[in-house]
């Protein structure tokens, strides 16, 4: 009797424990749910939190079968103290299904929290689907340009993007596609995570500006806002620092300072400068300012207005009026670099298509090899040009130095900071006379450039870089404009070395002899200065190198990037068929695709005779990159069987192809054959064409 008892014990104890061990499993498992799957698990637990959450169709079908948005409206409370805002009535919280699962129990206090405070401004919580996909070309169908398409032309509201599964550090990213977030968000959102202690990085830094010349890593999904005029910034936060307290201690301060918050200025050309642990904001109005101030000092410089202050002034107004005489020389700088800019690109291109992929490095081989090529002009310039006063240089030094500030203060006016600390650090080399002096002043005036070189190689891609090696003539213009002081500076030492030839060997011999020496001497010290001045860029460039890989290694989320697609030898698992049927006169063509496998992503292109090889489908579908070609528009994480209906042309052939893409973990480890040494996530391509005859047949399969 006892061993029944205890063994009726024992059993009733292992059923208890495997039924908490069932319970257990979909919850701490959650992340293997994704598309239609992931969102109808979100909708359920907000329900059963007594949450009502509005469905957004990704994609609309009879069968809404495929992932949708959840959006949580919390409507402004009407107080007679509060009146409502002005400029933005709505603050929309983004949050992506994929980190919503697994930070559920801090949404679900957020919402319930907003629903007890009064706020004059909407809040709107939106879960998007299929947002996070590492399979790059889908970018129209994301949860978020859902979202930010179906609201366009809207100018009362403003996001917050969050991702909370950061693995290295939390960033803050202000600006995509050609636009930057208004300063008011950025100044708000930034503060707010310092204020709980996440110690932002700001994407772009120092220049922020370059996100309008499209030089900085865009966000496709913060572009989805910025490209349609809503004020959005995109949150990276670290996954290590993302608890339930501090995310709503973050948000719960980012929504009562968007309370508070009443001066909306539109300012877009914003530094952010950090000091210790928080950040000065270089304002537009501050940098006109400093530029208007910069001009009217240098004044006294340029028009020679310094007589002012001077007793003897006349040497110095001769002085001028003859450099004045040789302005010519700065174009024809210019476009002697231009020139020079131009062979040293197809240089550098054999080099790039050669063996040296490294686009850095290749940008530094193009600059060096353009500076070695305009030192050979110079010193033909100074064998065979009479004019031997250093005034005219230095006077043509700091005119070219202050042109660059206001040519390129007008492509951009953040720019101003970079010229004029050029500007600076040159007039103080015009101080020195001694060669030495002058020299490590042209070394310390490259820093500047390559802080900018830091910034783009840092925050941008391979692919946004190659303008600049592989640049228009209108961008090798612009580039010999930049450098010219450079030049005009090494120019200098040059011409030092010559003078200081001249004067030391005066003494002792004839003229005669003094020509002989300086063309046996000026050469070598030439070819010193040629040495060291490569050494040193070089140098530079390599130390640059080592800094952005460290940056890459400790800061870039190499998980945000696009995985590698593999093509499959043969098709495993994707299969398709179509059917043609008679409506009145016309026809309806049914396709029916079944991936037999949850796949990543589906696409689906209808190539004609004609412009439009689709006349009317339910589905939405835009013009393809190809000819008489179209794509059926459909999100990532598809159901397993698609089925679509249209009418199609009068085309007599039409071409289908269909694509579908799936993890590598699906195939033997000797199907695929991958060679390369890349940690990136794998994805299988495999494809079906469908060739349709009007004239022989009226329906197949695959």
């Amino acid at each position: 009797m006892k061993f029944k008892s205890l063994f009726i014990s024992f059993f009733s104890l292992l059923l208890a424990v495997s039924a908490l061990h069932a319970q257990y499993i979909p919850e701490s498992d959650t992340r293997i749910y994704r598309g239609k799957e992931l969102s109808d698990l979100l909708y359920e637990k907000l329900k059963k939190e007594g949450i009502t959450a509005r469905k957004q169709q990704l994609c609309r079908t009879p069968e809404n079968n495929f992932p949708y948005n959840l959006l949580i409206s919390i409507p402004k409370t009407v107080s007679e103290e509060k009146p409502a805002k002005a400029k933005f009535s709505s603050l929309v919280l983004v949050f992506p299904q994929d980190d919503a699962v697994s930070h559920l129990p801090f949404i679900e206090e957020l919402i319930k929290w907003n629903k007890e405070v009064e706020f004059n401004f909407d809040v709107n919580i939106l879960l998007t689907a299929c947002d996070k996909t590492q399979i790059s070309g889908n970018d129209k169908m994301t949860g978020t340009e859902i979202y930010a398409d179906f609201n366009q032309g809207s100018e009362t509201y403003c996001a917050v993007y969050s991702n909370l599964d950061a693995q290295k550090i939390t960033t803050l990213t202000p600006g995509s596609a050609g636009q930057v977030s208004p300063l008011w968000l950025t100044k708000l959102v930034n503060d707010s995570l310092e204020a709980n202690d996440f110690d932002p990085t700001i994407i772009g830094s120092f220049y922020i500006s370059l996100y309008k010349q499209n030089l900085l890593r865009s966000s496709n999904i913060l572009a989805s806002f910025l490209s349609r005029g809503t004020p959005a910034v995109e949150l990276n936060i670290k996954a290590s620092s993302a608890d339930k307290n501090s995310l709503f201690l973050l948000y719960q301060n980012i929504i009562t300072s968007f309370d508070n918050e009443t001066d909306f200025k539109e300012d877009t050309h914003y530094i952010p400068v950090k000091l210790f642990s928080a950040h000065l904001w270089l304002t537009e109005n501050i940098t006109i300012i400093l530029l208007i101030v910069m001009f009217t000092l240098s004044l006294f410089f340029i028009c020679d207005l310094g007589f002012i202050f001077r007793t003897r002034h006349s040497i110095k107004t001769i002085s001028t009026k003859r450099a004045l005489k040789t302005l010519y020389l700065v174009p024809a700088t210019i476009a002697v670099l231009w020139i020079c800019l131009e062979i040293a690109q197809f240089i550098s291109t054999a080099f790039f298509n050669s063996f040296m992929r490294n686009p850095i490095a290749v940008l530094g081989i193009k600059i060096a090899i353009s500076f070695i090529l305009i030192s050979f002009a110079y010193l033909i310039e100074l064998r065979f040009h009479a004019n031997k006063d250093t005034y005219t240089y230095e006077y043509l030094l700091r005119l070219s130095t202050l042109l660059n500030i206001f040519v390129f203060s007008a492509i951009d006016i953040s720019l101003f900071y970079l010229f004029a600390a050029i500007y600076i650090i040159i007039s103080v080399s015009l101080l020195f006379k001694k060669t030495f002096s002058i020299y490590l002043f042209f070394i310390l005036s490259m820093l500047p450039y390559f802080q900018l070189i830091f910034s783009i190689a840092t925050y941008s891609t391979p692919k946004q870089i190659m303008p600049l090696i592989f640049a228009s003539p209108l961008y090798n213009i612009l580039f010999s404009c930049a450098i010219t002081p450079l030049s005009i500076l090494l120019l200098r030492i040059y011409l030092r070395l010559k003078n200081a030839n001249k004067t030391k060997v005066s003494q002792n011999i004839s003229v005669t002899q003094i020509q002989v020496k300086i063309k046996k001497k000026f050469p070598k010290y030439y070819a010193l200065i040629q040495f060291i001045t490569v050494i040193v860029f070089f140098g530079l460039i390599f130390l640059a190198t080592l800094y952005i890989r460290n940056i890459f290694r400790t800061k870039i989320n190499f998980g945000n990037f696009s995985g590698r697609v593999i093509d499959s030898p043969e098709n495993l698992f994707l299969q398709a068929r179509y059917k043609d049927s008679s409506y009145y006169g016309g026809t309806i063509r049914q396709l029916s695709v079944n991936t037999s496998r949850p796949a990543s992503r589906v696409e689906i292109f209808v190539s004609g005779e004609t412009d439009n090889p689709v006349y009317y489908t339910t589905y939405t579908f835009t013009p393809s990159e190809n000819k008489n070609q179209i794509q059926f528009n459909l999100p990532d994480y598809p159901p397993e069987n698609i089925v679509l209906n249209y009418t199609p042309d009068n085309s007599e052939v039409t071409l289908i192809d269909i694509y579908a893409y799936y993890d590598r973990e699906y195939y033997p480890e000797e199907f695929i054959t991958d060679t390369s040494k890349s940690n990136r996530k794998v994805f299988v391509k495999e494809k079906i064409s469908l060739v349709i005859n009007s004239k022989i047949k009226s329906q197949g399969s695959i």
